[in-house]
Order: structure tokens, then C-alpha cells, then sequence
């Protein structure tokens, strides 16, 4: 099957109509404040450091009052993937060894972190009567990504013979991710923004610079590994986007790994654009199905979330447990601030945003603070936006950028003090001050 090029008036319509149903799920107006959801990934570990066991907290969990668990097969219930609360859900994803906690979404910073303390003592209790404990850390510090560490998903099976080893490294990661509304109006614009601010995010949250049992060669081993998917495909986006047209145009540009189809994952290997053009020219709800299925599977730093309406903000690392909301306000800050963020980089990067933030975010994931910037003052002035986004919220909830200044006063950050403790005492040293 060849794909039909994208300059082609029919996959063009195409593109255009599955654009217009992408953004009817955002709402064309904000309602009061934003609310704010959260996905925060962490290892669990043995008192070790050797890689833990979710599977392992399932039959607590489900012990508590309110517990409802989901199932990969939920014909046959054999594999517990996830278990809900009304307040929380607890779920595993590439890695058997990552817990992920999911909040629903909040009106301000400290109804989350009510709900994330709630949430992450139920959780930590279940681990300890397991003998595992749960880590404020961006990686599994001792344990390399690998088969081994890969949850039985059906699905995930057929993903790692389609992408390759590169895949493996989802299994070992854990991430603090943010959703935030946005408007219908706003959707391209956080797209773009967003993605070029991942390096300044990832200079100030970088918290994985141990992992396999050695000091790796990345502050951020998360993105730096990820990074092997391919920079277009993880991380930060290639260009700027004029019109959502050209963001859904890109997606369907990546190659499609594989596509459910009757209970199976048959290989597809090829751009979606190759799809659309065997099915076209009318979007069936089983296209739409499918583009939405291959677009779950684009991992840019920043990408619009249909199902909830939101801009989700991937980069940051899992971040140490004093400073558990570091990252959660800095990127709502900076999405409160986003016309002004812009301003601010084309102010003082010009015509260059693009190459030089790519640049930039390499550095960044290798060496975080210690990266040059681009200019001088770029991220100082870029937390003072995100001080500013969040006080124009009225809620008092930039006291929760605190975490943030120190760093950049200090010019250090959370990885920097895991390698001094991996330098000082190796991972149970990591295990032991970064446990929550």
C-alpha cells in the first residue's frame, strides 16, 4: 500500500475533517480557573534498589474500601492493570515496576496536593506491607528497561516487536505529567509554546541521572533514553504549527506501529497517512477510532488530550519527595502565561526559536543547569512568568514555585544531589533519601 502524499487534495480534506473533530472536543470557552489533572509516575522499588512488583500491591489495594479494578482482558480477568478509587486511580503501564498515580482534575495547586498527598499515603502504606518502597525519583535507579520489566499488556507485545529496543526504555521511567485546560482557540498555540519551553522545564526538573546502577550520561536519563524514539516522534516537535491542520498532518506523517484490530495487534508499519488513504475519503467512527489510537502512540513533550480537553506536559522528571509540586507549578505557570512566554522568546531569540531551543533541550537533558543558555536570563525570566501566570490565578498558589528559584539560585537540581548521594553511598543511598 503506498501512502498518497500529503499534498494530495483528498488527504488533505481528510486531514482537515479529522482536525475539525479533534478540536470539537476542546471547549470554545474557559470557565473560570483551569483545573488541573495530574499523572505522576514513580519506581517502586525493593529496599535494594532492585526493580519492584505492582502486580504485588493489587490484592491490597482491592482490600480497601471503594477499590475497583480494570483488567487487559476483561473477559478473562487475568491481568489487573489498574484499580480505582473515587478520589485516585492506581495504574501500571509499560513498566511492571512504575506505579502510576491519576488525579482527576483539580481548581488549583492545593486541591492537588491534597489529593496527590491522599492518594501516594494510601499507596505507600500498600508498598510497605509489601516490603517495596515507592521513590520520588525520575528512574529505576538500579534495574535497567527491558523485557523483563515490560507489564504482560497484549497490546505490549506487539508495540516492542514494531518499535524495538527503544521501547524497552518505557519500562524503566517514571514522569510527572500535568494536564491543564485549554480553549479551543488556545490548542495550537500550547502546542507550540509548550514544546519549545520542554528544555527550560527540563533544565529545572531534571531527576534521573542514575539508573542501570551506574551514573548515566544524561541529568535527564528519562528524556535522554526516550530520546532514541526519535526526536520527532518523542520529545520536542520539529517546527511550529500554523493550524491545527498541520499538527494533525504531522501526526498522521509518523509511522503507525501496529493497529487493534478483533482482539489482536496486527504490525502496520507505516505512516497513518497510508491508512487514510486505503479508507478514505468519509471518517468512519473506525477511522477516527484508529487515528486516535496511532496518535496515543506520538509522544511530544507537549500534546493536546482530547478526551479531557487539556494540554498535557510531559518532560519533567518524578521529583524528589520534598519538593513534590516543583514541576506541577512551574507548568502550570508557564501554561497560565503562554502569550506572554511566547513574546518573552521571540523577544530575545528572534527568528531562531526552533533551532536554537532544539539545541537548547539537548543541552538541557545532558547537563540541566549546567547547560548554557541560549541568553542570559532566559530562565529566570521565564520563572518569573510562570510566578506571574500563577498569581494572575488569585489562589496564592505560586508559593509553590519556591522549589523552583532555590534551584536556579543554586544552579542545582534534583539529579545533581542523586549522583552526589550515588557518589557517596550508590543506590541504596539514592533508595534511602528520595523514598516517599
Amino acid at each position: 500500500m503506498t501512502a498518497t502524499p500529503a499534498s494530495s487534495p483528498r488527504l488533505a480534506r481528510m486531514i482537515e475533517r479529522l482536525a475539525e473533530r479533534f478540536a470539537a472536543h476542546f471547549p470554545p470557552h474557559r470557565r473560570g480557573l483551569r483545573r488541573i489533572g495530574r499523572e505522576a509516575e514513580f519506581p517502586l522499588v525493593w529496599p535494594d534498589g532492585r526493580a519492584g512488583d505492582v502486580a504485588l500491591l493489587w490484592e491490597p489495594l482491592l482490600s480497601e474500601p471503594g477499590a475497583r479494578p480494570s483488567y487487559d482482558d476483561p473477559a478473562g480477568r487475568k491481568l489487573i492493570v489498574r484499580v480505582d478509587f473515587p478520589d485516585a486511580a492506581y495504574e501500571v503501564e509499560m513498566g511492571r515496576a512504575t506505579v502510576e498515580v491519576v488525579l482527576p482534575p483539580k481548581e488549583d495547586l492545593f486541591a492537588l496536593e491534597a489529593a496527590s498527598q491522599a492518594a501516594l499515603m494510601r499507596l505507600v502504606r500498600v508498598a510497605r506491607s509489601r516490603g517495596m518502597v515507592l521513590l520520588g525519583y525520575g528512574i529505576q535507579p538500579r534495574t535497567p528497561g527491558g523485557p523483563g520489566l515490560m507489564t504482560p499488556k497484549r497490546r505490549y507485545f506487539a508495540l516492542s516487536r514494531a518499535v524495538g529496543w527503544p521501547w524497552m526504555y518505557f519500562t524503566s521511567t517514571a514522569s510527572d505529567q500535568i494536564q491543564v485546560d485549554i480553549t479551543r482557540d488556545e490548542l495550537v498555540e500550547a502546542v507550540n509554546v509548550l514544546n519549545l519551553l520542554s528544555a527550560p522545564i527540563i533544565a529545572l526538573t531534571a531527576n534521573s541521572p542514575v539508573y542501570a546502577g551506574r551514573r548515566g550520561k544524561f541529568l535527564s536519563g528519562r528524556e535522554g533514553l526516550l530520546a532514541t524514539l526519535g526526536e520527532g516522534r518523542h520529545g520536542m516537535t520539529p517546527r511550529r504549527f500554523a493550524r491545527l491542520e498541520q499538527f494533525v498532518a504531522f501526526v498522521c506523517a509518523q509511522t503507525c506501529y501496529v493497529l487493534p484490530e478483533g482482539g489482536r495487534f496486527p504490525r502496520f508499519g507505516r505512516p497513518f497517512t497510508s491508512y487514510l488513504d486505503a479508507r478514505g475519503p468519509r471518517i468512519t467512527e473506525t477511522l477516527w477510532q484508529a487515528f486516535l489510537w496511532h496518535e496515543h502512540y506520538v509522544w511530544n513533550s507537549a500534546r493536546p488530550r482530547i478526551h479531557y480537553g487539556t494540554i498535557e506536559v510531559r518532560p519533567a522528571c518524578q521529583q524528589p519527595p520534598d519538593e513534590p509540586m516543583a514541576a506541577v507549578s512551574l507548568c502550570l505557570g508557564l501554561v497560565e502565561a503562554l502569550p506572554e512566554a511566547l513574546g518573552f522568546l521571540q523577544e530575545r531569540l528572534f527568528d531562531n526559536l526552533w533551532p536554537t531551543l532544539r539545541a537548547y533541550r539537548r543541552a538541557a537533558v545532558r547537563d540541566a543547569l549546567r547547560a548554557e543558555e541560549p541568553v542570559p536570563g532566559l530562565l529566570a525570566g521565564l520563572v518569573a512568568l510562570a510566578e506571574k501566570g500563577l498569581r494572575s490565578r488569585g489562589r496564592g498558589e505560586e508559593r509553590f514555585l519556591d522549589p523552583v528559584y532555590r534551584r536556579l539560585d543554586a544552579r542545582l537540581v534534583p539529579a545533581d544531589r542523586a549522583v552526589r548521594l550515588f557518589q557517596r553511598g550508590g543506590v541504596p543511598a539514592i533508595v534511602r533519601q528520595l523514598r516517599l
